[in-house]
């Protein structure tokens, strides 16, 4: 496919993403929610491919990387703190 062929990287990458997030909403029959993911997903892909073409691929990474390294912050985070087990240990009081 011409199109895929040429995505930069970042753009290529959130792609696949979509691609298999796609995937498991319509395998749990989750139609809405995928087509909405389809959409933004696809707005998504063309923003970033757009700004690699203007020369701002650096841009683009920080873009596409900023959610995944957030998640992995607060997930540390949680972790250290031991947040788990302290929310548990106030359901079972």
């Amino acid at each position: 496919m011409k199109f895929i062929d040429g995505l930069c990287p970042p753009a290529l990458l959130y792609a696949l993403f979509v691609a298999i997030q796609l995937g498991l909403d319509v395998a749990d029959f989750a139609f809405v929610t995928a087509a909405t993911k389809l959409v933004f997903g696809g707005a998504t892909v063309f923003i970033l491919d757009l700004l690699c073409r203007l020369n701002l691929g650096v841009v683009a990474w920080f873009l596409m990387a900023v959610p995944f390294l957030v998640t992995a912050l607060g997930t540390s985070i949680a972790f250290g703190l031991q947040l788990d087990r302290a929310m548990m240990e106030g359901f079972t009081a």
